[in-house]
């Protein structure tokens, strides 16, 4: 059989491969496809770049590509027709014993990206090679990337990169590493940088630089619970789970405690309680609490809505009334709206507004209504877990959004519209009408 047969069988059994596998993926949505360097480049901060020269690279530790990563799947299985000529003319000369040139690639982290050389790659992994001859530049970034990188995970990585610039802690501590695993925890990790930063302020009696205060926090708050944490073993308890998002759980957890008994203990007590339930044996309420952090969220809100009750008194004057929120901190938001609400009033009255009576109007002139106009629209359903108060505060915010970004008043249907659209459905990017056709038909 000549080499051009061969390499026609093997690309028509790759190509089959590559098809079994996307079925695969479909039915167990794991994911599939090549990264998008340009996807990667995009959202991490780089460094600089340096030419390493001509190196062997493990060909599984090449994940992207630059312009074809539509072309081949994550195993670098053909996923079109198209690329049979190239890829069977490759596989022709390798069958042949031609030596061909080193593929040209980025790497970023421990992961490669293929510049020039798609195909090769794809033909020395079908067949069976484990390493490929490569021409390497590599892109410094601060994060650690390794070869189960998905798509999904930029996001995450992306503000992993942005805590390290800001707290240059990669430099400082050289070795960190400060992992989450959801998105938006690296905020508060700032936040209690933030604290720390102030409290050493306060004992020193003059300012403290963030990057000093970052170490500090590093080796005197984060480094000393995280160890805890590895004694105890509590994150064999916590599978997918890291050492920062433990030490997130925790320090929220020693927060509740202050504020639920506040009126009790002190702060020392607290603490002293709270180091001792977790330097004794790990116990399994323990455990629990920690499994269920969502459950210290339900009681840090529910707080805040009784706050906000005791200082609306909705209840008392609208019995049937049910504002409830499902996300930490929104409450603010509506004795915000309440508050504008009152001067409003107080403008259109000419007199002082009693607080009391700024919340009745507030409900039935302007929370119901909208409240109506949700439930109108169905809105609720794209929502599964939210309540009408939520959608209430984010298409309100949504709302305000748009008239800043087109500097036009947006009538609250085309806000509500363009909101479904653009948060219900983000993935599919529905077609739709332009905010302007939508804007118009509303109008006429």
């Amino acid at each position: 059989m000549s080499s051009k047969q061969l390499a026609q069988d093997d690309f028509e059994r790759a190509y089959r491969r590559g098809f079994w596998r996307k079925l695969s993926s479909w039915l167990t949505g794991e994911r599939n496809e090549l990264l998008p360097f340009d996807a990667v480049k995009d959202r991490l901060p780089l460094r600089g770049q340096h030419y390493i020269g001509i190196k062997q690279v493990p060909i599984e530790q090449i994940v992207g590509s630059m312009g074809r990563y539509r072309d081949f799947d994550r195993a670098f299985l053909p996923r079109q027709v198209r690329t049979r000529g190239r890829w069977v003319s490759i596989d022709s000369a390798h069958h042949e014993e031609i030596i061909l040139p080193p593929v040209e690639l980025y790497k970023m982290g421990e992961v490669y990206f293929v510049r020039d050389g798609n195909h090769r790659v794809s033909v020395a992994r079908e067949q069976g090679q484990e390493f490929v001859d490569a021409d390497v530049i590599e892109i410094e970034v601060s994060v650690p990337l390794t070869a189960d990188i998905q798509i999904d995970d930029l996001d995450l990585k992306a503000e992993y990169a942005a805590f390290l610039e800001e707290t240059n802690l990669d430099n400082i501590r050289p070795g960190v590493t400060i992992e989450l695993t959801l998105c938006g925890e690296y905020e508060r990790l700032l936040e209690h940088i933030s604290v720390h930063r102030w409290y050493l302020g306060e004992g020193r009696g003059a300012e403290v630089p963030f990057e000093e205060a970052a170490a500090s926090w590093y080796d005197n708050v984060y480094s000393p619970l995280v160890e805890l944490i590895v004694e105890q073993q509590l994150l064999e308890n916590f599978p997918g789970r890291s050492e920062a998002d433990l030490y997130l759980w925790i320090i929220e957890y020693e927060w509740f405690v202050r504020e639920a008994y506040r009126n009790e203990f002190s702060f020392q007590v607290v603490s002293r309680q709270f180091r001792e339930r977790f330097t004794d044996s790990p116990s399994r309420k323990l455990v629990n609490i920690l499994k269920k952090s969502v459950w210290v969220n339900n009681l840090i809100l529910e707080q805040e809505r009784q706050e906000f009750e005791a200082r609306t008194q909705l209840t008392e004057l609208r019995p049937e009334s049910q504002v409830r929120l499902t996300t930490s901190g929104l409450y603010n938001k509506l004795l915000e709206h309440i508050d504008v609400h009152r001067w409003y009033l107080g403008e259109q009255k000419e007199r002082e507004i009693l607080f009391s009576e700024a919340v009745l109007s507030w409900y039935d002139n302007f929370y119901l209504p909208f409240v109506e106009l949700i439930r109108e629209h169905n809105i609720l359903e794209e929502f599964p877990g939210r309540t009408e108060s939520d959608l209430y505060v984010w298409i309100l915010e949504h709302q305000r959004y748009l008239e800043r970004t087109y500097e036009v008043d947006i009538p609250v249907e085309v806000a509500i519209d363009h909101f479904t659209e653009e948060k219900g459905d983000e993935t599919s990017k529905k077609s739709g009408k332009s905010l302007s056709e939508k804007q118009n038909n509303n109008l006429v």
